[in-house]
């Protein structure tokens, strides 16, 4: 099967799980149609983009890297089963340390403000990135393919894998207390990522894992003191809040605006 097709009809079908179950059991009751509607647009507006610029995508890349013996793993002989699940765990690793760089960078916190903007958490949240910082990442990932000659069956599964997590990790759903915290020993909740949408500077700057919670552990990127009711906490930004910055024309130009007021979110990002 096609693996972009393959992608595509897995992330429909467990965005239409998601909806359904949020709508049931939801923790927060954070759903808005228009809302959706305009993270669903920015999401259609990022995949357009993808596709002018790089057609074949990360699977593309690592096909003809392979069929050109490019890259790390090639030339030490690592394959098989072993290439893919070192893939698995080397990626992870790299969006990880892409979203730190996205806090920390203030050109690209400008990308990545347009999420963390959203004054609602539930899982189409997970598809609502600016078309920029998707184009970014996907240099980053071309990159990582080309220069460690990832095997495409390695990619194609993580990208699978983490579209679907961007999904799960950002759903208004909450798992019981017990079994969250055998879960979130290894794997990203939706618990566990609704802290990082916390206004609170010390939240947002923290849990940036996406698949594994380990990396989030070993650098401590962890805050000190978790909110007091996560149930009830606010989503988003201390700024951008007004309802007229989650339509779908507003966040497309949200990095060339200014934020409206003074904020630390702003002010201490570097240069880099």
């Amino acid at each position: 099967m096609n693996p972009d097709l393959l992608r595509l009809s897995a992330v429909l079908g467990l965005l239409a799980l998601l909806l359904i179950l949020q709508w049931r059991f939801g923790y927060r009751r954070d759903m808005q149609l228009r809302a959706m509607l305009d993270n669903l647009l920015l999401a259609l507006a990022g995949s357009g983009l993808l596709r002018l610029l790089v057609p074949l995508g990360t699977v593309g890349a690592a096909l003809w890297a392979q069929s050109q013996g490019l890259g790390l793993f090639p030339a030490i002989g690592l394959d098989g089963l072993a290439a893919v699940l070192t893939t698995l765990l080397l990626m992870d690793a790299a969006i990880w340390a892409q979203h730190v760089a996205a806090h920390r960078w203030a050109w690209f916190w400008r990308l990545h403000r347009v999420h963390h903007c959203a004054t609602r958490f539930e899982t189409t949240l997970g598809l609502r990135f600016h078309p920029l910082e998707i184009a970014v990442s996907l240099v980053w990932k071309v990159a990582l393919v080309l220069a460690l000659g990832l095997p495409a069956a390695g990619i194609a599964l993580y990208e699978v894998l983490l579209a679907l997590a961007a999904l799960w990790t950002h759903a208004d759903l909450a798992l019981p207390p017990r079994i969250e915290r055998a879960v979130s020993s290894v794997l990203v909740t939706p618990t566990w990522h609704r802290v990082h949408h916390s206004p609170e500077r010390e939240c947002t700057d923290s849990h940036y894992g996406n698949l594994l919670t380990l990396w989030d552990r070993l650098a401590n990127t962890r805050p000190a003191r978790l909110p007091a009711d996560p149930q009830h906490m606010a989503i988003g930004l201390e700024y951008q809040r007004e309802d007229s910055e989650q339509h779908v024309w507003r966040l497309l130009t949200n990095p060339f605006r200014s934020a409206p007021t003074p904020a630390q979110h702003e002010e201490t990002r570097t240069d880099a």
